[in-house]
């Protein structure tokens, strides 16, 4: 039987629907991509802390899955993982309690398995045509990856012409400079990463980083409602 054949759990539709609405009520995945050695526990539960509780934890960050599997008990905390390329990352990121997965590019097989599992796969795109075959499979929000190197905001707004209903999470360019203007593009959330944890990066600066980003999207909501 292969991944694509095994039939999900009706369950499991349940289970992603609400994290997928947890997800962009939040609006903000932080990405955590760091060396070995790093407190990851600490320096995530210090962004916690400053408001900002999706947790995208790369499968690359030595450690991963073991943060992960203590993270996904605190409450308040929606974590998952990141650069999922495989079936088995999938199963890893389930097996630590992780609920959704990140890729950097559309990978049929992984989103598969991660939806079978009750998991929401987010898979990367970089073109039209990917980001067309990424919806056609039925994933619930594509990643618009690498969005700074594509064209920033002006991508994202061009790519939405054509794609009106497709939910788009950019990453690798969004900042708390520019995360505004990703939200007028259209953007149904933002990655975010080095404001957050910037080399050296400690617990104490990371929890007043966050409260900025935290604050910028807080604004960005506030105008666009009034608008």
């Amino acid at each position: 039987m292969t991944t694509r054949d095994a039939a999900p759990n009706p369950a499991h539709g349940g289970a992603i629907d609400r994290t997928l609405a947890e997800f962009l009520d939040d609006g903000v995945a932080l990405c955590i991509r760091m060396g070995p050695g790093a407190p990851l526990v600490d320096l995530c539960r210090a962004a916690v802390r400053g408001g900002l509780t999706v947790l995208e934890m790369t499968l690359t960050t030595p450690g991963a899955l073991e943060a992960m599997a203590i993270l996904a008990r605190d409450p308040g905390t929606l974590v998952g993982g990141g650069t999922v390329l495989t079936p088995e990352d999938a199963r890893a990121v389930h097996r630590a309690g992780g609920r959704f997965t990140l890729s950097p590019v559309f990978a049929p097989e992984a989103i598969d398995e991660a939806t079978r599992l009750g998991l929401l796969a987010i898979p990367g795109a970089a073109t039209p045509t990917e980001i067309l075959k990424a919806s056609r499979h039925g994933v619930r929000v594509v990643k618009v990856f690498p969005s700074g190197a594509l064209g920033g905001p002006q991508f994202l707004r061009a790519v939405r012409g054509p794609f009106p209903d497709i939910a788009f999470l950019p990453t690798n360019g969004p900042t708390i400079e520019t995360l505004a203007d990703y939200l007028d593009a259209g953007a149904a959330a933002v990655g975010i990463a080095a404001d957050v944890f910037p080399a050296g990066c400690t617990p104490a600066s990371v929890e007043p980083a966050a409260r900025r980003v935290r604050q910028a999207v807080a604004a960005w909501r506030a105008r666009a409602k009034r608008a």
